[in-house]
Protein backbone atom coordinates (compact mmCIF):
# COMPACT_ATOMS: atom_id res chain seq x y z
CA UNK A 1 0.00 0.00 0.00
CA UNK A 2 1.16 3.41 -0.79
CA UNK A 3 3.20 5.36 2.00
CA UNK A 4 0.81 7.97 4.67
CA UNK A 5 1.77 10.83 6.18
CA UNK A 6 -0.43 11.67 9.33
CA UNK A 7 -0.29 14.17 11.90
CA UNK A 8 -0.78 14.10 15.93
CA UNK A 9 -2.49 16.76 17.41
CA UNK A 10 -0.97 18.23 20.75
CA UNK A 11 -2.92 19.97 23.58
CA UNK A 12 -2.55 23.49 23.64
CA UNK A 13 -0.44 24.66 26.74
CA UNK A 14 -1.59 28.45 26.27
CA UNK A 15 -4.27 30.27 24.36
CA UNK A 16 -3.76 30.35 20.40
CA UNK A 17 -1.00 27.82 20.48
CA UNK A 18 -0.93 24.31 19.53
CA UNK A 19 1.37 21.93 18.11
CA UNK A 20 1.32 18.74 16.25
CA UNK A 21 3.78 15.92 15.38
CA UNK A 22 4.48 14.47 11.70
CA UNK A 23 5.04 10.58 11.06
CA UNK A 24 5.10 8.38 8.07
CA UNK A 25 4.64 5.31 7.40
CA UNK A 26 5.45 3.08 4.72
CA UNK A 27 4.89 -0.79 4.00
CA UNK A 28 1.75 -2.56 5.44
CA UNK A 29 0.04 -2.32 9.57
CA UNK A 30 1.19 -4.90 11.13
CA UNK A 31 3.75 -6.57 9.02
CA UNK A 32 7.07 -7.93 9.86
CA UNK A 33 9.77 -6.88 10.73
CA UNK A 34 8.98 -3.52 12.15
CA UNK A 35 11.52 -0.38 12.61
CA UNK A 36 10.68 2.17 13.90
CA UNK A 37 12.83 5.86 13.28
CA UNK A 38 13.13 8.92 14.86
CA UNK A 39 15.21 12.52 15.08
CA UNK A 40 15.60 15.46 17.34
CA UNK A 41 14.05 14.33 20.76
CA UNK A 42 16.79 17.01 21.86
CA UNK A 43 15.05 19.36 19.48
CA UNK A 44 18.80 21.51 18.82
CA UNK A 45 20.45 18.15 17.48
CA UNK A 46 19.34 17.85 13.63
CA UNK A 47 21.90 15.95 12.14
CA UNK A 48 19.44 12.78 12.77
CA UNK A 49 16.68 14.75 11.10
CA UNK A 50 18.97 15.75 8.01
CA UNK A 51 19.57 11.66 8.02
CA UNK A 52 15.86 11.47 7.48
CA UNK A 53 15.39 14.37 5.32
CA UNK A 54 17.55 12.07 2.57
CA UNK A 55 16.00 8.89 3.51
CA UNK A 56 12.47 9.56 3.59
CA UNK A 57 12.57 9.86 -0.82
CA UNK A 58 14.55 6.68 -0.68
CA UNK A 59 11.63 5.03 1.31
CA UNK A 60 8.55 6.54 -0.79
CA UNK A 61 10.55 5.51 -4.04
CA UNK A 62 10.96 1.52 -2.28
CA UNK A 63 7.55 1.73 -1.14
CA UNK A 64 6.29 2.48 -4.63
CA UNK A 65 8.18 -0.34 -5.82
CA UNK A 66 6.87 -2.48 -3.53
CA UNK A 67 9.72 -3.50 -2.18
CA UNK A 68 8.59 -2.50 1.72
CA UNK A 69 8.05 -6.26 2.83
CA UNK A 70 7.87 -5.37 6.33
CA UNK A 71 6.50 -1.77 8.20
CA UNK A 72 8.29 1.55 8.93
CA UNK A 73 7.13 4.31 10.70
CA UNK A 74 9.68 7.85 10.35
CA UNK A 75 8.78 10.55 12.79
CA UNK A 76 11.47 13.25 11.21
CA UNK A 77 11.66 15.86 14.11
CA UNK A 78 9.92 14.02 17.62
CA UNK A 79 9.95 17.22 19.48
CA UNK A 80 8.16 19.88 18.37
CA UNK A 81 8.32 21.62 21.93
CA UNK A 82 11.87 21.85 21.92
CA UNK A 83 11.79 23.10 18.48
CA UNK A 84 9.95 26.29 19.35
CA UNK A 85 12.24 27.07 22.03
CA UNK A 86 14.30 29.73 20.87
CA UNK A 87 15.69 32.36 23.56
CA UNK A 88 17.61 35.55 22.76
CA UNK A 89 19.13 34.13 19.08
CA UNK A 90 19.73 30.20 20.49
CA UNK A 91 17.69 27.62 20.10
CA UNK A 92 17.21 25.39 23.41
CA UNK A 93 15.85 21.97 22.78
CA UNK A 94 17.48 19.74 25.56
CA UNK A 95 15.53 20.78 28.24
CA UNK A 96 11.23 21.47 28.34
CA UNK A 97 11.10 25.53 29.49
CA UNK A 98 7.67 24.26 31.48
CA UNK A 99 8.38 21.42 33.67
CA UNK A 100 12.40 21.66 32.99
CA UNK A 101 12.54 17.52 32.22
CA UNK A 102 15.43 16.91 29.79
CA UNK A 103 13.19 15.61 26.87
CA UNK A 104 15.20 12.31 27.00
CA UNK A 105 14.54 11.52 29.91
CA UNK A 106 11.09 9.89 31.78
CA UNK A 107 9.64 7.74 29.19
CA UNK A 108 7.44 5.06 30.53
CA UNK A 109 8.42 1.61 31.89
CA UNK A 110 6.24 -0.20 30.67
CA UNK A 111 6.94 -3.47 32.15
CA UNK A 112 4.68 -3.26 35.42
CA UNK A 113 1.37 -2.81 33.53
CA UNK A 114 2.42 -5.26 30.97
CA UNK A 115 3.14 -7.99 33.62
CA UNK A 116 -0.51 -7.34 35.22
CA UNK A 117 -1.93 -7.76 31.82
CA UNK A 118 0.03 -10.93 30.89
CA UNK A 119 1.41 -12.51 34.09
CA UNK A 120 -1.28 -15.86 33.59
CA UNK A 121 -0.77 -16.15 29.83
CA UNK A 122 3.01 -16.05 29.24
CA UNK A 123 4.61 -19.78 28.23
CA UNK A 124 6.96 -21.36 26.47
CA UNK A 125 6.34 -20.36 22.74
CA UNK A 126 8.29 -16.87 22.55
CA UNK A 127 6.64 -16.03 19.06
CA UNK A 128 3.27 -16.15 20.65
CA UNK A 129 4.92 -14.12 24.31
CA UNK A 130 6.43 -11.70 22.04
CA UNK A 131 3.15 -11.18 20.31
CA UNK A 132 1.13 -10.75 23.48
CA UNK A 133 3.57 -8.66 24.91
CA UNK A 134 2.93 -5.76 22.51
CA UNK A 135 -0.28 -6.08 22.84
CA UNK A 136 -0.39 -5.31 26.24
CA UNK A 137 1.51 -2.76 26.48
CA UNK A 138 -0.18 -0.79 23.57
CA UNK A 139 -3.24 -1.72 26.01
CA UNK A 140 -1.31 0.24 28.86
CA UNK A 141 -0.49 2.73 26.93
CA UNK A 142 -4.34 3.50 25.29
CA UNK A 143 -5.03 3.61 29.20
CA UNK A 144 -3.24 6.28 29.86
CA UNK A 145 -4.63 9.85 30.28
CA UNK A 146 -1.80 12.33 29.89
CA UNK A 147 -2.22 15.41 31.75
CA UNK A 148 0.10 18.07 29.64
CA UNK A 149 1.67 18.05 26.39
CA UNK A 150 4.69 16.81 26.77
CA UNK A 151 2.96 13.66 28.60
CA UNK A 152 0.70 13.08 25.25
CA UNK A 153 3.43 13.45 23.08
CA UNK A 154 5.43 11.25 25.22
CA UNK A 155 2.18 8.50 25.65
CA UNK A 156 1.73 9.05 21.25
CA UNK A 157 5.48 8.50 20.49
CA UNK A 158 5.76 5.44 22.25
CA UNK A 159 2.10 3.62 20.06
CA UNK A 160 4.49 4.53 17.31
CA UNK A 161 7.08 2.32 18.91
CA UNK A 162 6.74 0.51 21.54
CA UNK A 163 5.89 -2.77 19.08
CA UNK A 164 8.42 -2.60 16.93
CA UNK A 165 11.36 -5.39 16.21
CA UNK A 166 14.25 -2.20 15.23
CA UNK A 167 14.13 1.09 17.34
CA UNK A 168 16.67 3.59 16.58
CA UNK A 169 16.56 7.33 17.74
CA UNK A 170 18.87 9.71 16.41
CA UNK A 171 20.86 12.68 18.53
CA UNK A 172 24.25 13.97 18.10
CA UNK A 173 26.81 15.29 20.91
CA UNK A 174 28.32 18.65 20.79
CA UNK A 175 31.25 17.56 19.03
CA UNK A 176 31.56 13.77 18.88
CA UNK A 177 32.24 11.22 16.45
CA UNK A 178 29.59 8.92 15.64
CA UNK A 179 28.38 6.76 17.72
CA UNK A 180 25.95 4.16 19.88
CA UNK A 181 24.67 3.39 22.81
CA UNK A 182 22.83 -0.27 23.09
CA UNK A 183 22.16 -2.77 25.57
CA UNK A 184 24.36 -6.00 26.34
CA UNK A 185 21.58 -8.14 25.55
CA UNK A 186 21.76 -7.51 21.84
CA UNK A 187 25.82 -7.61 21.42
CA UNK A 188 27.25 -9.10 19.54
CA UNK A 189 24.66 -10.01 16.77
CA UNK A 190 22.19 -7.23 15.88
CA UNK A 191 23.84 -4.79 17.53
CA UNK A 192 27.18 -5.57 16.17
CA UNK A 193 25.76 -5.62 12.56
CA UNK A 194 24.25 -2.01 12.89
CA UNK A 195 27.40 -0.38 14.84
CA UNK A 196 29.04 -1.55 11.46
CA UNK A 197 26.55 -0.45 8.77
CA UNK A 198 26.41 2.68 10.61
CA UNK A 199 30.11 3.26 10.71
CA UNK A 200 29.98 3.85 14.58
CA UNK A 201 33.61 4.75 15.57
CA UNK A 202 32.67 3.98 19.39
CA UNK A 203 29.38 1.67 20.95
CA UNK A 204 29.10 1.44 24.69
CA UNK A 205 26.42 -0.91 26.02
CA UNK A 206 24.79 -1.03 29.50
CA UNK A 207 24.97 -4.77 31.36
CA UNK A 208 22.74 -5.67 31.21
CA UNK A 209 20.32 -3.45 30.03
CA UNK A 210 19.60 0.50 30.06
CA UNK A 211 18.25 1.64 33.74
CA UNK A 212 18.20 4.84 32.51
CA UNK A 213 14.07 6.19 31.41
CA UNK A 214 15.42 6.85 27.85
CA UNK A 215 13.64 6.66 24.66
CA UNK A 216 16.15 4.49 23.55
CA UNK A 217 16.20 2.77 26.98
CA UNK A 218 12.56 2.18 27.87
CA UNK A 219 12.23 -0.08 24.57
CA UNK A 220 15.63 -2.37 25.33
CA UNK A 221 14.89 -3.12 28.99
CA UNK A 222 11.06 -3.94 28.63
CA UNK A 223 12.22 -7.71 27.46
CA UNK A 224 14.45 -8.54 30.06
CA UNK A 225 12.59 -7.05 32.68
CA UNK A 226 9.91 -9.36 31.65
CA UNK A 227 12.20 -12.14 31.62
CA UNK A 228 13.42 -11.69 34.91
CA UNK A 229 10.23 -11.13 36.32
CA UNK A 230 8.61 -14.65 34.47
CA UNK A 231 12.12 -16.59 34.51
CA UNK A 232 9.36 -19.95 33.55
CA UNK A 233 8.71 -18.04 30.14
CA UNK A 234 10.46 -17.73 26.83
CA UNK A 235 10.77 -14.13 26.37
CA UNK A 236 13.64 -13.56 23.62
CA UNK A 237 14.98 -9.71 23.62
CA UNK A 238 12.47 -8.66 20.95
CA UNK A 239 13.36 -5.42 20.13
CA UNK A 240 17.11 -3.92 19.06
CA UNK A 241 17.08 -0.23 20.29
CA UNK A 242 19.81 1.91 19.74
CA UNK A 243 20.54 5.84 20.50
CA UNK A 244 22.38 6.92 17.15
CA UNK A 245 24.89 9.74 18.37
CA UNK A 246 25.13 11.49 14.59
CA UNK A 247 28.91 13.25 15.62
CA UNK A 248 28.37 16.93 16.21
CA UNK A 249 25.42 19.48 16.56
CA UNK A 250 27.12 21.86 13.93
CA UNK A 251 27.61 18.74 11.38
CA UNK A 252 24.88 19.16 9.15
CA UNK A 253 25.54 18.47 5.76
CA UNK A 254 24.06 17.62 2.43
CA UNK A 255 27.67 15.25 2.25
CA UNK A 256 26.56 13.84 5.35
CA UNK A 257 23.03 13.76 5.43
CA UNK A 258 22.85 11.07 2.46
CA UNK A 259 25.70 8.88 3.83
CA UNK A 260 23.78 8.34 6.64
CA UNK A 261 20.98 7.76 5.20
CA UNK A 262 22.38 5.04 2.66
CA UNK A 263 23.28 3.61 5.70
CA UNK A 264 19.87 3.39 7.30
CA UNK A 265 18.69 2.11 4.07
CA UNK A 266 21.35 -0.24 4.13
CA UNK A 267 20.13 -0.99 7.85
CA UNK A 268 16.77 -1.95 6.99
CA UNK A 269 17.48 -4.06 3.72
CA UNK A 270 20.08 -6.23 5.75
CA UNK A 271 16.98 -6.45 8.55
CA UNK A 272 14.71 -7.39 5.81
CA UNK A 273 12.14 -4.88 6.27
CA UNK A 274 13.14 -3.67 2.49
CA UNK A 275 13.89 -6.30 0.23
CA UNK A 276 17.25 -5.45 -1.67
CA UNK A 277 20.83 -6.69 -1.13
CA UNK A 278 22.59 -5.41 1.57
CA UNK A 279 25.88 -5.97 0.62
CA UNK A 280 28.93 -7.42 2.87
CA UNK A 281 29.18 -5.96 5.96
CA UNK A 282 31.49 -3.09 6.59
CA UNK A 283 34.39 -3.76 8.81
CA UNK A 284 33.46 -2.81 12.64
CA UNK A 285 35.37 -0.09 13.60
CA UNK A 286 35.25 -0.52 17.19
CA UNK A 287 34.23 -3.17 19.39
CA UNK A 288 31.67 -2.47 22.08
CA UNK A 289 32.78 -1.27 25.43
CA UNK A 290 31.33 -1.43 28.62
CA UNK A 291 29.48 2.13 30.09
CA UNK A 292 31.63 1.18 33.28
CA UNK A 293 34.25 1.25 31.51
CA UNK A 294 33.53 4.71 30.12
CA UNK A 295 35.78 7.38 31.39
CA UNK A 296 34.10 11.11 32.17
CA UNK A 297 36.33 14.31 32.08
CA UNK A 298 35.24 16.76 34.59
CA UNK A 299 36.49 20.73 34.64
CA UNK A 300 38.60 21.08 37.77
CA UNK A 301 38.03 24.77 37.64
CA UNK A 302 36.95 27.58 35.53
CA UNK A 303 38.95 28.81 32.53
CA UNK A 304 39.68 28.81 28.85
CA UNK A 305 38.95 25.13 27.21
CA UNK A 306 41.38 23.80 24.39
CA UNK A 307 42.30 20.26 23.32
CA UNK A 308 45.16 18.24 23.05
CA UNK A 309 43.32 15.51 21.36
CA UNK A 310 41.32 15.68 18.39
CA UNK A 311 37.33 13.84 18.42
CA UNK A 312 37.88 10.12 17.87
CA UNK A 313 41.39 9.78 18.78
CA UNK A 314 42.62 6.60 20.82
CA UNK A 315 44.17 7.86 23.54
CA UNK A 316 46.15 6.44 26.83
CA UNK A 317 45.67 6.31 30.31
CA UNK A 318 47.67 9.38 31.67
CA UNK A 319 47.56 11.35 28.10
CA UNK A 320 46.72 14.77 28.34
CA UNK A 321 43.29 15.45 26.61
CA UNK A 322 42.28 18.72 27.24
CA UNK A 323 43.19 21.85 29.30
CA UNK A 324 42.19 24.28 31.25
CA UNK A 325 43.82 28.47 31.24
CA UNK A 326 43.17 30.42 33.41
CA UNK A 327 43.19 33.74 31.63
CA UNK A 328 43.99 35.88 34.30
CA UNK A 329 47.36 34.15 35.71
CA UNK A 330 50.39 35.65 33.93
CA UNK A 331 52.40 32.79 34.09
CA UNK A 332 52.13 31.25 30.97
CA UNK A 333 52.45 27.08 30.77
CA UNK A 334 51.35 27.69 35.08
CA UNK A 335 47.97 29.03 34.16
CA UNK A 336 47.06 25.75 32.23
CA UNK A 337 45.55 22.87 34.30
CA UNK A 338 45.58 19.31 32.16
CA UNK A 339 42.95 16.94 32.79
CA UNK A 340 44.13 12.95 31.61
CA UNK A 341 42.77 10.39 30.48
CA UNK A 342 42.29 7.78 32.86
CA UNK A 343 42.01 4.76 30.52
CA UNK A 344 42.90 3.55 27.95
CA UNK A 345 40.09 3.85 24.82
CA UNK A 346 38.38 6.25 22.15
CA UNK A 347 38.13 10.25 22.93
CA UNK A 348 34.46 9.81 21.36
CA UNK A 349 33.09 12.65 22.84
CA UNK A 350 33.91 16.80 23.69
CA UNK A 351 33.33 20.28 24.29
CA UNK A 352 34.08 22.34 21.32
CA UNK A 353 37.32 23.67 21.70
CA UNK A 354 38.57 27.49 23.20
CA UNK A 355 35.13 27.73 24.87
CA UNK A 356 34.69 28.15 28.69
CA UNK A 357 35.02 25.51 30.93
CA UNK A 358 33.47 25.87 34.38
CA UNK A 359 33.89 23.55 37.44
CA UNK A 360 32.17 20.17 37.34
CA UNK A 361 31.95 20.73 33.07
CA UNK A 362 31.79 17.07 31.05
CA UNK A 363 34.83 17.53 29.06
CA UNK A 364 35.16 14.53 27.32
CA UNK A 365 34.15 10.64 27.44
CA UNK A 366 36.42 8.33 26.28
CA UNK A 367 35.10 5.10 25.62
CA UNK A 368 37.51 2.23 27.33
CA UNK A 369 36.90 -1.62 27.69
CA UNK A 370 38.42 -1.53 31.53
CA UNK A 371 35.40 -1.43 34.38
CA UNK A 372 36.21 1.65 36.01
CA UNK A 373 36.24 1.69 39.83
CA UNK A 374 35.10 5.67 39.48
CA UNK A 375 32.44 4.77 37.40
CA UNK A 376 30.48 2.14 39.59
CA UNK A 377 26.76 2.66 39.21
CA UNK A 378 26.97 4.95 36.53
CA UNK A 379 24.39 4.88 33.96
CA UNK A 380 26.29 6.61 31.15
CA UNK A 381 24.32 9.42 30.60
CA UNK A 382 24.28 12.93 32.21
CA UNK A 383 21.79 15.28 31.80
Amino acid sequence: MPHSKRKISLPSMSPGCARSLTWYRFGKPGARPKAYLQASIHANELPGAMALHHLLPMLVDADRRGRVKGEIVVVPVVNPIGLSQLVGNNHLGRYDFLGRDNFNRNWHDLSGAVAERVSERLGRNGAENVALIRQAALAALAAMKPANELQTLRAEVMKLSVDADVVLDLHCDTEAALHLFISRKDWPGAARELAADLGAEATLYNDPYPEALTFSGVHSALWPRLAERFPHARIPQACLSATVEYRSQHEVTHALGAADAANLYRVLVRRGIVSGRAGALPRLKAQATPIGGMDVGYSPKTGILTYHAPKGARVRKGQTVCEIIDPMDARGPKARTQVVARTDGILFSRRPNGRLAWPGMVLFRIGGAKLLAHRKGASGLDD
